[in-house]
C-alpha cells in the first residue's frame, strides 16, 4: 500500500503521512510513539480455516449502498465449534443460511461482530458452508464517488479499500492477515459500467430489463481479505502481455495516454521481479486501475492494483516525473504482501519494507547504481526526519491503537534500509539466494520476521540474531562522529570512529557492525579498510604510500546511520570530483557548502556545471551553494538556472531561495516565473523561492501565477502559494482561502490549508478569520485536508480547534486522522498560553538568523 500521494509524490502505498508527519514536535524533540492508554496488540486466534469466500453483490450508486450474499466455506480447527464470529461493521444482516440445512441460523450482529450459532457444534476437520445475506451503506471499505454542487465534473465510480482492516465494512469476513482463502466476486453494476476484481474474469452477463451488467471474477490462489477488491465505473483500457500474463490498465475517459505514461514500464518491472525472486509472476493476470479520491497512493489488491488518479501523468509533467516507483512498489507487493503475507501487522515491514526495497532494486536495474544510491539516501532522509523530529520505535512494534499507525517511515523506509544493509552484509549472490529461498519456502503462506531470519541462516550458515535484534527489534540507529589524521613520518592514516547516540527509546548503546573506510589514492582509484565496530569508540590505522587524496567513511552507505565527518578541505574538493561513489560525492558537496570557503564554492560551481556528472550530485552541489550563500555561490547558481537537466534546474531554483533581499536573485527568479519553464516542477520551485527572497515585486507575480497557471496536480499554484507564505504578506490569505474551497483540487486544498497557518504570523493578517477557517478545515470531508489541518492548528497552537480535534480523535473513521487529531490536541494543550509567545519567538529567531546571515556575508566579503 502506498501513502505518498498525500502530497505530490507517490513513492509508497499505505503510509501514515501528511498531518502526522507534519505534526512532529518543534525543535526536533521526539515524542513517545504509543499514545496514552495504548495497549499491546497480539495476533488473533483462528477458530476455523476459511477456504473460499464468494461474494454476490449489487451496487446502488444512487443510494451509495451495497446488497448481496457473502458465502464462506470453512473447516473448524478444533472440535465442538458452537459458533462462528465474523467481522461486520455498519452492515445489516438479513439472514444466515447453512448448506445442507433447511431454514436459517440464529445470529447476533452488534459491536462490529456477526456471531452465527450452529444448531449443533461442528466437529474439527469437517467442511461447512454458510451464506450471509446483508446490505448497507458503508462509511469505510467501499467508497462511492460522483458529482455534487462543489465538484460537478466528478466521475461516477465505486472502489474498495480493505487494508488494513476495512474489508469488514463492505462484506462480513474474518478480517485479519493470518488467514487466506480463494475468492469469487460476482458484481452487478449499471450496464454502462465495468467492474474489476481479483483473478480471472469468468463471464459478463447483461440484464436489459434492469439495465445492469454482472461481472464474475474468480481468484484461484488464496489471499487475505484486505486484498479483495471491487472497482466499478466507466473506464478506457489498454492491454499488453508479459509472456502469457495479460496486463490491463484502466483509466478514466480521456486519460488513457496519461495512464500509459504512468504504467509504461510495467512489463519490464514484472520481468525483473520474476527473475530476481526466482518466482515468475504467480497470478492469472495483472490490472492497474486509476480512481478518483483514493485515500492512498496505491493499493496492491491481488492481481488488481488500485492507483490514485493523481498519478496520471500529462505530457508536461512527464518531463521530470515518472510513476515507476509507485508502479514498482505495488507490483512488488504481488510477491511481498500478497503471495507472502505478514502474519501480524507488527511484522508489516515484511510487506512494505520489501516492496519499498524492491522498488529501489528495479531503479538500480533500470537506471544504474547512482540512481539506486540516491534513492537509498532519500529513504535515509525520510526515516531520519520521522525518527529525529517525531518519534522513535522498533520496526516490529505491537503498541498501537490502529494498525495504520505503524504504516510509517520506520515500516517502509527503515524496513527497506534493513534489506539494503543485509544485502551489503551478505553480498549480492548470497542475498539473492536468500530472497529466492524465502519466496519459495513461504509462497502462499504467512510470515513473521523470524521466518526471514531463519531462511537467511539456512542459506548462509551465519547467525543473524544480533543483526535482526539491533536493527528490527530495537529502535534507532548509530550516530557516528569520525575524525581523520595523517602521520607523514609513519605514512599512516588514522580514522577515529565514535558512536554518540543516546540510549533512550530502546536504542542500543553500541551497534555492532562492519564498516568500510576508503582512501583515494589518485584519479578514481582507492584502497579500502574493512573494520568491525564492537565498541562505542575505535581508532583504525592504515599504512599508505602517501597522504590520501580523499577519505570516505562507509562508501555506498552500507550502514544506516548519521555521520558527522568533515575531512580537510582539499580532500573534500578532491572527493567531489574523484570519488567513484555517488554517496561520497554528495557528502563532500554538503560539507563544502557548510564551510563556504572560496575553493569549496569553486569546486561546487564546477560540479554544478558538469554535464557529465550524475544529476543527483549536481543537485547536491546546488544545495551546497545555497548553504554557502556567498556571492560566487549565488552567481554560479544563476549561471546554471537554465541548465538542461530539469531536476538540476529545480535544485538551483530551490537553492536560490536562500538569498533574501538580493535583487539579482529576485530578478532572475522573477524572470523565470514570469516566462515559465517547460517543467512544471521547476516553475513551482522557482515561484516558492521567489517568495523567499521577500522581493517587493514578488506578490503581484505570484498572485498572477496563482490565478492563471493550470498544471499537473496544481503543482504550480501550490508553489505560488508556498511563495506567498514565505513572503509573509497578509495579502496571500485571499489566495489561500480560495485554494481551500471544496471545488478545488485536493492537493491545492492541502497546500492552501498549510499556507493559512504560516500566514497567521504575517503583519496585519486576519488572525481570527484564519483561525476560524482552519478549525472548519479540521473537520473537512477530505481526508488529506483533515490531516494537514490537524498539523497546522497544532503548529500555531490554536486552542479553538480543541473541540473539533477531540471529536476527530474519538469518532473519525480513519485511524490516521484519529492519531493526528490526538497528537495535535496534545501539542496544543502542552503549549497552552504559550502560542503567541512561541510565534513571537519564532519571528524573532528568524530575524536574528537573517541578521547573522548578513553579518556573515559581510565578513566573507572583507576576507575575499
Amino acid at each position: 500500500m502506498s501513502h505518498e500521494s498525500l502530497g505530490l509524490s507517490h513513492a509508497a502505498c499505505g503510509r501514515m503521512e501528511g498531518g502526522l508527519a507534519a505534526a512532529s514536535a518543534p525543535g526536533g524533540v521526539k515524542r513517545p510513539f504509543p499514545l496514552p492508554g495504548t495497549k499491546a496488540r497480539w495476533s488473533r486466534d483462528r477458530k476455523v480455516d476459511v477456504h473460499h469466500i464468494r461474494l454476490e453483490v449489487a451496487l446502488d450508486f444512487r443510494r451509495k449502498s451495497i446488497a448481496g450474499t457473502a458465502t464462506h466455506v470453512f473447516t473448524p480447527i478444533l472440535g465442538d465449534l458452537a459458533s462462528l464470529e465474523l467481522d461486520c461493521v455498519d452492515l445489516r444482516v438479513r439472514r444466515v443460511r447453512m448448506k445442507g440445512r433447511r431454514g436459517t441460523l440464529r445470529f447476533t450482529n452488534a459491536d462490529g461482530v456477526l456471531s452465527v450459532r450452529f444448531p449443533r457444534p461442528l466437529p474439527a476437520g469437517r467442511k461447512a458452508e454458510i451464506s450471509v445475506e446483508y446490505s448497507g451503506a458503508p462509511r469505510r471499505g467501499l467508497y462511492f464517488c460522483g458529482p455534487d454542487a462543489d465538484r460537478p465534473g466528478q466521475l461516477v465510480q465505486a472502489w474498495t479499500q480493505g487494508q488494513d482492516q476495512d474489508a469488514r465494512h463492505w462484506f462480513p469476513c474474518y478480517d485479519y492477515p493470518n488467514q487466506k482463502a480463494t475468492t469469487e466476486v460476482i458484481a452487478t453494476v449499471p450496464a454502462h459500467m465495468k467492474a474489476l476484481s481479483n483473478g480471472r474474469l469468468l463471464r459478463r452477463t447483461g440484464n436489459r430489463a434492469k439495465r445492469t451488467a454482472t461481472f464474475h471474477w474468480k481468484q484461484s490462489i488464496p489471499h487475505v481479505t484486505y486484498l479483495v477488491t471491487l472497482v466499478a465505473g466507466e473506464f478506457e483500457t489498454y492491454s499488453e502481455k508479459w509472456k502469457k500474463v495479460p496486463m490491463t490498465v484502466w483509466a478514466p475517459a480521456g486519460r488513457l495516454a496519461d495512464a500509459k505514461r504512468a504504467c509504461g514500464k510495467t512489463r519490464r518491472i514484472m520481468e525483473f521481479f520474476s527473475r530476481f525472486t526466482g518466482l515468475p509472476y504467480p497470478y492469472e493476470k495483472y490490472d492497474q486501475v486509476f480512481v478518483q479520491d483514493f485515500i492512498f497512493g496505491g493499493m496492491e489488491n491481488t492481481t488488481a492494483t488500485t492507483l490514485t488518479d493523481t498519478a496520471l501523468l500529462d505530457r508536461r509533467s512527464f518531463i521530470d516525473n515518472t510513476m515507476d516507483s509507485l508502479v514498482a512498489h505495488e507490483l512488488a507487493h504481488q510477491w511481498w504482501g500478497d503471495l507472502v503475507t505478514c502474519r501480524d501487522w507488527s511484522h508489516g515491514w515484511l510487506n512494505e519494507g520489501f516492496a519499498t526495497y524492491f522498488d529501489a532494486l528495479f531503479r538500480e536495474h533500470d537506471l544504474g547504481r547512482d540512481e539506486y544510491l540516491l534513492n537509498i539516501l532519500t529513504l535515509r532522509d525520510n526515516y531520519l526526519a520521522e525518527d529525529g523530529g517525531h518519534y522513535r520505535r522498533p520496526i516490529v512494534c505491537k503498541e498501537y491503537r490502529d494498525p495504520v499507525e505503524i504504516f510509517d517511515r520506520h515500516l517502509y523506509e527503515k524496513g527497506a534500509l534493513v534489506l539494503h544493509m543485509l544485502r551489503n552484509l551478505l553480498g549480492d549472490d548470497l542475498f539473492t539466494r536468500c530472497i529466492r529461498r524465502y519466496a519459495e519456502k513461504h509462497r502462499g503462506g504467512n510470515v513473521e520476521t523470524i521466518d526471514l531470519r531463519r531462511t537467511v541462516e539456512e542459506v548462509t550458515g551465519r547467525n543473524l540474531e544480533e543483526f535482526f535484534s539491533q536493527w528490527v527489534f530495537r529502535a534507532g540507529h548509530p550516530d557516528i562522529k569520525a575524525t581523520f589524521a595523517w602521520d607523514e613520518k609513519r605514512k599512516t592514516a588514522t580514522v577515529a570512529v565514535k558512536q554518540v547516540q543516546g540510549t533512550d527509546d530502546d536504542t542500543p548503546d553500541c551497534f555492532r557492525m562492519p564498516l568500510t573506510i576508503a582512501f583515494g589514492t589518485g584519479g578514481r582509484r582507492s584502497e579500502t579498510l574493512e573494520v568491525r565496530l564492537t565498541e562505542r569508540e575505535h581508532s583504525f590505522e592504515r599504512k599508505l604510500a602517501a597522504r590520501p587524496k580523499w577519505v570516505s567513511v562507509d562508501p555506498g552507505f552500507k550502514v544506516l546511520k548519521t555521520l558527522d565527518f568533515t575531512p580537510p578541505r582539499d580532500m573534500l574538493v578532491a572527493q567531489l570530483s574523484s570519488d567513484p561513489d555517488a554517496c561520497g560525492r554528495i557528502h563532500a558537496a554538503a560539507c563544502l557548502g557548510k564551510e563556504a570557503a572560496p575553493e569549496g564554492v569553486e569546486a561546487l560551481a564546477k560540479c554544478l556545471g558538469s554535464e557529465r556528472e550524475f544529476w543527483g550530485v549536481r543537485a547536491a552541489a546546488a544545495a551546497g551553494l545555497g548553504k554557502a550563500r556567498t556571492e560566487p555561490a549565488r552567481d554560479a547558481l544563476l549561471r546554471h538556472l537554465g541548465t538542461g537537466h530539469p531536476k538540476v534546474r529545480r535544485a538551483a531554483a530551490r537553492a536560490l531561495g536562500e538569498w533574501r533581499d538580493d535583487a539579482k536573485v529576485a530578478d532572475a527568479l522573477h524572470a523565470l516565473v514570469a516566462k515559465g519553464d517547460p517543467s512544471c516542477m521547476v516553475e513551482a520551485e522557482a515561484a516558492t523561492s521567489l517568495g523567499k527572497t521577500r522581493s517587493p515585486k514578488a506578490y503581484d507575480l505570484l498572485r498572477k501565477v496563482y490565478g492563471e497557471r493550470d498544471s499537473w496536480n496544481e503543482v504550480v499554484r501550490s508553489g505560488a502559494l508556498a511563495g506567498m507564505a514565505a513572503l509573509r504578506d497578509a495579502r496571500g490569505v485571499e489566495q489561500a482561502r480560495d485554494a481551500v474551497r471544496k471545488s478545488r483540487h485536493g492537493n491545492l486544498r492541502g497546500a492552501g490549508t498549510a499556507v493559512l497557518g504560516k500566514l497567521m504570523d504575517a503583519k496585519d493578517a486576519p488572525k481570527a478569520e484564519i483561525a476560524e477557517e482552519l478549525v472548519r478545515l479540521v473537520e473537512d470531508w477530505w481526508l488529506r485536508v483533515k490531516l494537514v489541518a490537524c498539523a497546522t492548528v497544532a503548529e500555531i497552537g490554536e486552542e479553538k480547534a480543541l473541540p473539533a480535534l477531540a471529536r476527530l480523535a474519538q469518532h473519525d473513521l480513519d485511524g490516521r486522522v484519529r492519531r493526528s487529531a490526538a497528537e495535535a490536541a496534545k501539542r496544543i494543550r502542552e503549549g497552552k498560553d504559550k502560542g503567541e509567545e512561541v510565534r513571537k519567538l519564532r519571528t524573532d529567531l528568524e530575524a536574528l538568523q537573517e541578521e547573522f546571515r548578513k553579518l556573515r556575508d559581510e565578513v566573507r566579503k572583507k576576507k575575499s
